[in-house]
């Protein structure tokens, strides 16, 4: 839909519904996968049944566009940045921090890498407002770090059971570094949303399988089968595919701008579902860093502009 023609009030509320599905799946993901992992799966189980159910969704695009724009050694860096490499070390962040600071760390300093990214490669403007949303962002990140960087034990549930948080937390600073690296890579590129999703899954299914069935202990044979089909469902095909598809969706509907909102959306889904799911209850100073963190992402993408402070005088001048 070309940007200047406005949605009518149907096309507006489908890409609303669209929108905030696909990031409810994005918020849920770290809450879901930390809950399979307390449960009866290794992070290894949840791994592989991510890649090898949308590795196999998605093969058939896969074999028909194969390298198409891109090699191989590009395609290693889509599946490191979005795939096996993001993946890994999203898991191996969750066993330090809770879920909730994932859902937080991780989309905020990836929109932030990406967006001075666009700045450095891509030769992008940057508007005082944007400017100005790095800046709330950083603050919210450190309010939540706060907490994390505490030497002092604290009785709080979302903090007592990860005494090295902190770990945690500059390993999802490096998850929101890896997935910049395959946004701006894709962009670079010029490689088509599903293509390069295709690749991701693809790829990351042919290297992590074998290792999988050859080095790692599975608990797969031994997990309730209702467990194992729906964190399959949850990470293969929702996570994987569909949120992607509601978010291409949405974006086509009612516009890059108004759909890229649904992003800062992603915070805070990830800490409420946290509540229940985790019984991770945050503390004053994380809820704050949560609502900072999603006013600096609203002004970093642009959805929210720097007021003007121009006199009556100066608008006759």
């Amino acid at each position: 839909m070309p940007n200047s023609v406005q949605p009518d009030s149907s096309q507006l509320t489908q890409g609303i519904i669209y929108g905030f599905i696909a990031a409810m799946i994005w918020g849920a993901w770290p809450v879901i996968s930390a809950y399979g992992v307390k449960q009866s799966l290794s992070a290894n189980d949840l791994i592989f049944l991510r890649f090898f159910v949308s590795g196999i969704i998605l093969l058939p695009i896969f074999l028909k566009l194969k390298f198409k724009g891109v090699n191989l050694g590009k395609g290693l860096v889509l599946a490191s940045g979005a795939g096996l490499g993001y993946i890994s070390l999203c898991f191996y962040g969750l066993s330090y921090a809770p879920a909730s600071h994932f859902g937080v760390i991780t989309p905020s300093c990836m929109l932030t890498f990406t967006t001075f990214g666009s700045w450095l490669f891509l030769k992008e403007k940057l508007s005082t407002g944007r400017i100005m949303g790095f800046a709330i962002i950083i603050l919210g990140v450190l309010s939540i770090g706060w907490v994390s960087f505490n030497s002092g034990s604290d009785s709080n549930s979302i903090n007592s059971g990860y005494p090295e948080r902190w770990k945690g937390d500059l390993i999802f600073i490096v998850c929101g570094a890896l997935w910049a690296t395959y946004t701006l890579s894709s962009r670079i590129w010029k490689v088509e949303a599903f293509h390069a999703t295709s690749l991701v899954s693809v790829l990351s299914m042919l290297i992590f399988t074998p290792l999988y069935f050859l080095f790692m202990d599975s608990k797969l044979s031994t997990a309730p089968l209702s467990e194992v089909l729906f964190q399959g469902t949850m990470q293969g095909v929702f996570t994987a595919v569909l949120a992607l598809l509601f978010f291409s969706k949405s974006v086509n509907l009612i516009g890059a701008s108004k759909g890229a909102v649904f992003g800062a959306l992603v915070p805070a889904i990830a800490l409420i579902l946290s509540i229940p799911v985790l019984s991770e209850i945050p503390t004053l100073i994380e809820v704050f860093g949560v609502v900072i963190v999603s006013i600096g992402m609203f002004y970093a993408l642009g959805l929210l502009k720097l007021p003007n402070f121009r006199t009556d005088q100066d608008k006759v001048s």
